[in-house]
């Protein structure tokens, strides 16, 4: 039994200390395990640790009406924040992965305008996204479409329904495409 647990802390601790340990400078290796963070509201935003499957993901796929796009999602579920729940979602429209992105600055606007836009929730989905008035933006550093790794920065706005605003700022992200 005690094997087990020993083992069990091992891989959470190897888990843990591989992702979100990125810090984008001149000098960064682009490897795809970089993980992805954020600030929201000046505290440090990361996925919760997860043992078995990551819950930061970066996703490719077609709509039902073939337009490529690409979901960039992560969320938190550490109580010690206060707020529970939290999660950070970027979906980029009309984006296909096999194109070179390296040097793209994404817009980040409105849903309802079929746009690329961001969004941040605590609780529950939905409380807050960019807009016309709240935006921000995604810049892509690196890209090998070869290995499927994408890195770069994020930040934008977002206005939950209590009417406040939300500032996601230093967003850096170093995934594998899936």
């Amino acid at each position: 039994m005690k094997k087990y647990i020993l083992l069990f802390i091992s891989l959470n601790l190897l888990v843990s200390c591989s992702q979100n340990e990125i810090d984008i400078d001149n000098n960064y290796s682009f490897d795809g395990r970089g993980g992805i963070k954020c600030e929201v509201d000046g505290v440090l935003l990361k996925p919760s640790t997860a043992i078995i499957y990551g819950n930061a993901t970066l996703n490719s796929d077609t709509t039902t009406d073939g337009i490529p796009f690409m979901s960039l999602s992560f969320h938190n579920n550490n109580q010690s924040t206060g707020l529970g729940f939290q999660y950070i979602r970027i979906f980029l429209n009309d984006v296909d992965y096999r194109d070179d992105l390296t040097g793209l600055i994404f817009e980040l606007g409105s849903e309802e305008n079929n746009e690329s836009y961001g969004e941040y929730g605590v609780g529950e989905f939905g409380d807050g996204a960019t807009n016309e008035n709240y935006v921000g933006e995604l810049k892509v550093i690196f890209h090998d479409v070869d290995e499927r790794i994408l890195g770069g920065t994020f930040w934008y706005d977002v206005e939950n329904s209590n009417g406040e605003i939300r500032e996601i700022r230093n967003g850096e992200f170093d995934m594998k495409i899936w």
